[in-house]
């Protein structure tokens, strides 16, 4: 290749890469100018919802539920909900006490689960690394929301009735239910895992 052809060669790639440029300059301004039209649009901040349902139980609901608000008048209204004659109406638990369990649980599986895992290690004579009991968390932490729910879904259908003086009580009951499971799911997976070295 000549000295001329090479010098072709890198003024078309030059060219190249200037026009790539300036695209990707125009991109990146008109990102800017979406962001700031986002930015200057009304915002709906609605801060912490407490329901307090006291001597309150639903024993049936008929009829139909008609919901319609939304924020700033934008989209269209929530369909009507109707609910079936004779069906029990089982409250959906607070966000609030979810919440707190969750914060409960995630503490847990960050400060003490690793020793749980180490427990269960010795008992069955296994020895992982730490990327591997990393691995063995991850996978338990995306399964707590759902367990959670299903023991505060368990919890309501036996007649609670959320309030601030039992919530704390509740909150330690689910939670030492979810780390008997946690504990309970370590112990299996470890006591079927198979030994190293092939056995």
């Amino acid at each position: 290749m000549s000295l001329y052809d090479y010098l072709a060669k890198l003024q078309r790639y030059l060219s190249w890469q200037t026009k790539k440029i300036q695209a990707l300059e125009q991109r990146l301004l008109l990102l800017e100018k979406q962001l700031k039209e986002l930015e200057q649009q009304p915002r709906t901040n609605i801060e912490r919802i407490e329901y307090k349902f006291d001597q309150l139980k639903v024993e049936t609901l008929e009829g139909t539920l008609n919901i319609g608000i939304t924020p700033n008048g934008v989209g269209s209204t929530i369909e009507d909900f109707a609910v079936q004659p004779g069906k029990t109406v089982v409250p959906k638990p607070e966000p609030v006490l979810f919440r707190n369990i969750q914060e409960k649980v995630h503490a847990y599986l960050e400060k003490e689960a690793k020793e749980t895992i180490k427990k269960f290690e010795t008992q069955y004579a296994h020895r992982l690394d730490d990327t591997y009991r990393h691995f063995i968390l991850q996978d338990i932490a995306r399964q707590v929301d759902e367990r959670i729910r299903f023991y505060l879904h368990q919890k309501m259908n036996n007649g609670y009735v959320p309030t601030s003086d039992k919530e704390e009580a509740v909150v330690n009951e689910i939670f030492q239910k979810v780390k008997m499971d946690i504990e309970q799911s370590i112990d299996l997976f470890l006591k079927h895992l198979p030994m190293q070295g092939g056995e």
